[in-house]
Formats: C-alpha cells, sequence, structure tokens
C-alpha cells in the first residue's frame, strides 16, 4: 500500500524517509493544498536540489519565470502553522554552482558537462557512513582504491584521477567545502575524515579541467555545501551499530529566530577494524550560525575533527590466500585534528547584482606513524630470522613518525550581475582571490622488531632526520560569462589566471631551501542546445539537452613533491627529503559532450563522451630494488578518456531505481623509463596506467514493500586492474569484483524509523587494490601487495526527529 502523500507527490518518494516520515508521511495529504505545475514541496526543506538557501535566494539563480526572491526569513522557515504553499514557491528546477563559492548557479540545462549532484536526503537513502562510500556506490566513473584499509582513508578516483589522503599519491581533483579548497597546502591530499558528512547538505561533482575550480581541477572538482537552520530546521538523531564492533552516533539540530538561524551537529564513529590493528576512532562536530534579510545573507561556521585512524594496508596475496585478515606489517596510524572557521557572505546590490565573499581559517594537526619493515631482512635466508631478532645487529624494522602542521587561510570574493545584453539573458561572474597555506613538516624514525603478530615494538627514541617549512601563497583571477543566444542556444566561456609560488625552507640545515613560481591562464568555452525548444517539439522525450565543452587546468608541484625529485638522491615517502631539480606543473586539456533528458519521472538519463590529456604529468617512482624508496618526476604526457551513461527513475510511485555504467581508457602516450620496487621498466603509448579499472557498473534501487516498510539494495562491478607499480602491464592484473549490498527501514510513526543494512552480503573476497613489491618475510620473493575488501557485514540502528 502506498503512502498517500507519495502517492499525490511521487517525486517524494525519491526522499529517504529518515528525513520525511519524521513529519510528512503522517500528515494528511489533504492538508496540502493544490498545487502549481511543477512546484517543489519539500518537508522541512525549503531548497530544491542541490542548492542551499534557494528559497531564500530566488533571484540568486538565472532562470525564465521563477517568482521574485523572497524577502522576509519567517517566510522562508518551514512552520506547522504556516500555509504550505507559502513556503515553497519555486519551480522544480535543478541549480548547479558554477563556481567554488557556489552563491549563484546555473540551470542544468546551461551547463555544458556532466555534472553529478546529490543532496543529503539521497546519501542518507544509501545509508552511507561516508562521503566517500556514498561516492563510491552511487556516483559514475567513481571507484575506491583501498590502499590503507581504513574507511576513512580511500583514494577516490573518479575519470582516471585521483583524490587521496596520501603523499605520493598523484592527485588530480580538488574538493571545496563551503567555497573553501580543503586539500592540504603540503601535499594537495584530502583528508575525507575532516570533511563532516552529517552536515552536508549537497554536494556535486564537477567534471573536467573546469578552471573556475583552480588548483588541482585536472579531472574534476568536488563541491560540498553544508546545512543551516534555515535550510534544515529540527532536531534529527540516529543510532547503529554491528559487526567488528561498530558503533555510530549522530545528532542535529536546526533552527531559527527572526533574521537569525542556527545548526549544530555531531558524529562519533568507532570500528575496532575487521584486520588486526586497525581500528578507527572519528569525532566530529560542526557549528553555523547565519542573519540575513532581503539582501545581505551572513553565515559564520566551524567545523573540528579530532580522528584516530589504524589501518594495515596491503599484503602479500599469497599471505591473503592463508588468511583473509591476514597482515604485513602493523600498526600504521593518523591522528588528525581539524580547526576551520568560515565565513561566508553575500550582498544583493540591485536586483541583478550580488556580491559574494569568504574569508577563512583552517587548522589541522595530522601525527602519523608508520611501520616499515628494514631491507636488512633481505640478507637474511628466511623471514622467520627477521621476526626472530630481538634488536641485535640487524634491525629488522622502523617506525617513520610524521608530523605536519598545516595552516590555510585565505580571502575569496565574486561579483555576479544577471543584467541583459541585447535583451539576451546573460550571466557574467568575476571574482578572484588569494590564498596562504604554511606547513611544518618533520620526520623522526626509531628502530623496531617484529612481534609474532607482526607488529613492530620500538626498541629506541624517535631521531629526528628532516624539519621544513613550506609556505604555498595561491592568487587568481578568473571570469565566466553565460550567454543565451536564444532560449535554447547557451554560450559558456570561462578564464582563470593563477599563480602559485611554492617556498620550503629546511629548518635543519640549508639543502632543502627552494622557491618556485608557477603561473598560468586556463580558458574555457562550451555551448548546450535544447534540440526541442528550438524546434518546438512535443515528444515524450522532456529537457532534451545535447552539449560541448572544451577547458583547461593546471597543478603546481607541491612542496613534498619538490622536495623529493632527484632519481639520484631518492626519498622514502615520506620520511626523508633531498635538494632536488625543480618539477614542471602539469597542465590538462578536456574535451567533453554529451546529452541528458527525460521521459517523464519514470526514466531519466545522461550520456558523456570525454578526454582529457596532461602533458608534464608528475608519478612517485619508486628506486631500482627499493619497496618504500623513490622519487617524483615528469614522465610526459597521459591520458584518460572515456564514456559515462546514467540512467535513473521512479516507477509506480514506489520502485526507486539508477543503473551507470562508467569506462575510463587511462594510457601513457610518450615513451618513458620508470622504475617500480623490482627495477626499471620502459612505458610505450598505449601502456594502461595502474589502480585504475577500465569499466564500473552499478546498480540500486528500493522498494516500498507494504505501507512505510522500504527494502532496497546496491551493487557494484569493477574490473580488473594493473597494480601499482607495472606500468609496463607485464604482470596479471588484479581480478575484477562484484559487490551486493541490501538495506531495510520501517516506519514506526511521524517520530521514529528502525533501520537495517547488510554490506558484501556474499562474503566476496575481492582487492580492490594492489601494488608490487617484495616479501621480506619470504626470501624476499616478488609478490603482488593487495588491498583486501571487507567481508560480509551487517548493522541495524534507529533514527528519531522532533520539529
Amino acid at each position: 500500500m502506498s503512502n498517500p502523500l507519495i502517492t499525490r507527490r511521487p517525486w517524494l518518494a525519491t526522499l529517504p524517509l529518515s528525513l520525511l516520515t519524521m513529519s510528512a508521511l503522517a500528515a494528511d495529504a489533504s492538508s496540502i493544498t493544490a498545487e502549481k505545475p511543477n512546484r517543489v514541496i519539500t518537508p522541512e526543506k525549503t531548497r530544491p536540489a542541490t542548492s542551499e538557501k534557494v528559497v531564500k535566494k530566488a533571484a540568486d539563480v538565472k532562470t525564465e519565470g521563477i517568482p521574485p526572491k523572497a524577502t522576509d526569513p519567517k517566510k522562508t522557515q518551514p512552520a506547522v502553522n504556516a500555509h504550505p504553499v507559502d513556503v515553497f514557491e519555486l519551480p522544480e528546477i535543478e541549480v548547479v554552482g558554477n563556481t567554488p563559492l557556489g552563491a549563484t548557479g546555473l540551470e542544468l540545462k546551461r551547463i555544458p558537462g556532466n555534472v553529478q549532484s546529490a543532496e543529503d536526503e539521497e546519501i542518507h537513502r544509501h545509508e552511507a557512513f561516508g562521503l566517500t562510500d556514498f561516492m563510491n556506490r552511487r556516483l559514475e566513473s567513481v571507484n575506491i582504491n583501498d590502499t590503507q584499509n581504513n574507511p576513512y582513508q580511500p583514494d577516490i578516483t573518479y575519470r582516471g584521477f585521483n583524490a587521496s589522503p596520501l603523499l605520493g599519491t598523484p592527485i588530480g581533483i580538488s574538493v571545496y567545502q563551503d567555497g573553501v579548497r580543503v586539500n592540504e597546502p603540503f601535499g594537495d591530499t584530502v583528508n575525507w575524515d575532516l570533511i563532516p558528512q552529517i552536515a552536508i547538505s549537497s554536494m556535486e561533482l564537477v567534471p573536467g579541467s573546469n578552471p573556475l575550480f583552480g588548483l588541482n581541477t585536472l579531472g574534476g572538482a568536488m563541491s560540498v555545501r553544508t546545512k543551516s537552520g534555515f535550510s534544515h530546521p529540527g532536531f534529527n538523531a540516529q543510532s547503529n551499530g554491528g559487526s567488528f564492533g561498530r558503533q555510530a552516533y549522530q545528532a542535529e539540530y536546526g533552527g531559527s529566530k527572526g533574521n537569525f538561524d542556527w545548526y549544530l551537529a555531531g558524529n562519533i564513529f568507532r570500528d575496532k577494524g575487521w584486520r588486526p590493528f586497525s581500528p578507527t576512532s572519528v569525532n566530529q562536530g560542526f557549528g553555523k550560525a547565519g542573519w540575513e534579510n532581503d539582501k545581505t545573507d551572513l553565515d559564520l561556521s566551524f567545523t573540528f575533527a579530532d580522528n584516530n585512524l589504524q589501518g594495515v594496508g596491503p599484503t602479500p596475496q599469497n599471505m591473503l590466500q592463508e588468511s583473509w585478515t591476514s597482515i604485513y606489517t602493523a600498526p600504521d596510524v593518523t591522528k588528525n585534528t581539524l580547526y576551520f572557521v568560515n565565513l561566508k557572505g553575500s550582498h544583493r546590490i540591485t536586483d541583478k547584482l550580488q556580491l559574494t565573499g569568504n574569508s577563512y581559517n583552517r587548522n589541522n594537526s595530522s601525527n602519523s606513524s608508520n611501520s616499515n619493515t628494514n631491507e636488512d631482512c633481505a640478507t637474511l635466508v628466511s623471514g622467520i630470522e627477521c621476526l626472530d631478532s630481538n634488536g641485535g645487529s640487524l634491525i629488522p624494522g622502523t617506525f617513520a613518525a610524521t608530523r605536519t602542521l598545516q595552516n590555510g587561510t585565505g580571502v575569496n570574493v565574486q561579483l555576479t550581475s544577471d543584467y541583459t545584453i541585447a535583451s539576451h539573458e546573460n550571466q557574467l561572474v568575476a571574482g578572484g582571490g588569494y590564498n596562504y597555506g604554511n606547513s611544518n613538516f618533520s620526520v623522526a624514525s626509531q628502530d623496531a622488531v617484529f612481534a609474532p603478530a607482526r607488529n613492530e615494538i620500538a626498541v629506541n627514541p624517535l631521531t629526528t632526520s628532516v624539519k621544513i617549512n613550506g609556505q604555498n601563497t595561491y592568487s587568481n583571477v578568473f571570469a565566466t560569462n553565460n550567454f543565451s543566444l536564444f532560449k535554447w542556444l547557451h554560450a559558456n566561456t570561462s578564464m582563470n589566471w593563477m599563480q602559485a609560488q611554492v617556498q620550503t625552507t629546511d629548518q635543519i640545515g640549508t639543502a632543502l631551501n627552494g622557491n618556485n613560481v608557477y603561473a598560468r591562464v586556463n580558458p574555457s568555452a562550451g555551448f548546450t542546445f535544447n534540440p526541442l525548444d528550438a524546434f518546438s517539439l512535443d515528444t515524450p522525450l522532456k529537457e532534451f539537452t545535447t552539449y560541448f565543452n572544451y577547458n583547461e587546468g593546471f597543478r603546481a608541484p607541491t612542496a613534498v613533491e619538490l622536495s623529493c625529485a632527484d632519481p639520484n638522491a631518492p626519498c622514502t615517502l615520506p620520511n626523508s627529503f633531498v635538494s632536488d631539480p625543480p618539477l614542471q606543473a602539469v597542465v590538462s586539456k578536456t574535451l567533453e559532450a554529451g546529452a541528458r533528458g527525460n521521459f517523464s519521472q519514470a526514466l531519466k538519463w545522461n550520456f558523456a563522451l570525454y578526454q582529457t590529456r596532461n602533458s608534464n604529468d608528475i608519478l612517485f617512482l619508486n628506486s631500482p630494488g627499493s619497496v618504500i624508496n623513490g622519487y617524483f618526476h615528469n614522465v610526459g604526457t597521459t591520458q584518460r578518456q572515456g564514456v559515462e551513461l546514467g540512467l535513473s527513475g521512479l516507477v509506480l510511485d514506489t520502485l526507486n531505481w539508477y543503473l551507470s555504467y562508467g569506462f575510463v581508457d587511462a594510457t601513457y602516450q610518450t615513451t618513458a623509463v620508470l622504475s617500480n620496487a623490482l627495477g626499471s621498466e620502459t612505458v610505450t603509448p598505449g601502456s594502461r596506467i595502474p589502480s585504475i579499472p577500465q569499466n564500473t557498473l552499478k546498480f540500486g534501487s528500493e522498494y516500498e514493500i507494504i505501507h512505510n516498510l522500504f527494502f532496497g539494495g546496491d551493487l557494484q562491478y569493477v574490473s580488473s586492474q594493473y597494480a601499482r607499480g607495472d606500468d609496463q602491464n607485464i604482470f596479471p592484473q588484479i581480478p575484477g569484483y562484484t559487490v551486493v549490498n541490501l538495506n531495510t527501514r520501517y516506519v514506526i510513526n511521524k517520530h521514529a524509523e528502525l533501520f537495517a543494512m547488510g554490506r558484501n552480503i556474499f562474503d566476496n573476497h575481492y582487492a580492490s587494490f594492489g601494488q608490487l613489491g617484495q616479501n621480506f618475510f619470504q626470501n624476499n620473493q616478488t609478490t603482488t601487495f593487495m588491498g583486501p575488501g571487507a567481508p560480509a557485514t551487517g548493522y541495524a540502528g534507529v533514527r528519531i526527529h522532533w520539529d
């Protein structure tokens, strides 16, 4: 039996009951007055998809037929006694933020690219414990390489480009939270555990080398916007637990009074880990206070995190065959602490002119302790002798302890004009920013021996070997213009001048001193064409848009890369650095063409073709015969090209479903001599880049079996991939795999809901990552180290809600 509210509002079935049923599904359908065509009526939310506070900022969006901006904050808040139509007066449109600040945006039909977006409802509907988990299970061309085997420390790949928390990974995706770039200053890494998922209002994954998203946007950019008291009023809390000692607690509260609003959220996550020495402890907090009137909107937010993440990383495949939980060495510990303050504001100068900006300060302290085998073990006949060593003349293991203190601060502003040009609609956005990052990095090491469980035990004090300061200054000036030649043809042009100054100062000697400046103008040009509007065709196919786009981006070498770039003096990542020749900046150029549309609510679709070519790509190369020593090097031209296809819909008001496919062909385009842990290798044009599977297929659905009882599931298929280090493609690939997850939920009443989920329900033993190496515990045997996937697990919990 269908819920009467969903029957009258079919699109409501696409939202999670954790948010809807707490008040909306219990409401009588007759309480909602007759709706106007295409009106969004979202219980307890005041924005259409992918945009925060859009109801309060109607004039921010450049669209046809949108009513004037709501000017009274009291009228923009959902209220129990308020007439529903008074609250929801916007047409149902998809709005995409076209700059990181995201205060203004464009209709999706004006965006020349396959932008993927999601709101908090969809993230929660997947019962995702984190943002990366949702991306891996739902978004096209996204895949996880589980290098650390910790749920909060995955390598995310998108269209063959990486966003990772690990130094040494070539980063090609920029990540923003409320307009602030959160790639860390020292190595452009992304600490996923510092982004509070519970506070996410919406997220967008922007494809290509979009210059407006600044440095590191080689293959794409991700923009996250957080909740506010106006957009998410009321109290929500949930707890769940299950396999391997997992416990998770979340709570959020939002509200408003007059022109003021507030929002508070917290997340506590505990997990013992399914492998030895791999517990996780995550503590996140987020708060936001805001004030606004009819012209000005100010939000001050604070993000806090104090996390302890432990993972044991990849293990030789023959050891995994003996036991799926086996480890190579342990422990590997990362402790992250974050204090992040962001002031964001906008002021409407006129009805068609708006000034937006932010100012922030972000402090991150990261301490890690990594266990490593010492190459002295290779001199022994048997690895057992390495384990039996008690700290004599042979030193079998080493702890590398790093401490990274990173501070980022900056100011970014933009001016948006919606004035028409010769009676043609036009949106012009111009702005710029100054962002400064300061990093203090130190490395200490200590000798260690192995316990029988292969965990290391230190035998002497830490000795500091490296202490450097890195300073990054990033400046940019940009402009982007979207001009409507006709209502069915829109042209988009952009440019962004960026300058990056990267300075390193050796705090022990002078060998690591350096100062490098990189600057470039990055352009973009594209168009969207709506053929149905152009020819006034009335067909079952609706909102049909085709597009083409070309853009360029670049990535400046980071302090860690510039300090470790000499093949004659390799580094142990990240525990030693030398004075090195400068690296060249990476330049990316992307072409994309595609189309999207829908056949009613039952079937929405999108299709995209793309190609990105990088010149002067930077990789971390192993020194011959070494697993951990290496250097950064420009390797010439690489290419990622592929296809994306997405299908989704709502059938019979009770069945939500989606199906997506991504094909990524990532190859070297020049001949180059590289090296891995086994020695030198020569790559030629056409050699596949490791750790990038060519095919990903994702399917998911959710069905209302009986009234208020929902059952759903999802599947991810990932094809084979070459192990990291096998750039020559001569070793067997890591096999492809399929993972199936199930979830169910039952709405007790408007205040409570029960839910449960099962992950990898068929207990498939699979590996999402591989790396060539030598097993010192088994006579220096050449092998592939693999990152095993978690076995079958189950969790259950409860949600509560009050207005």
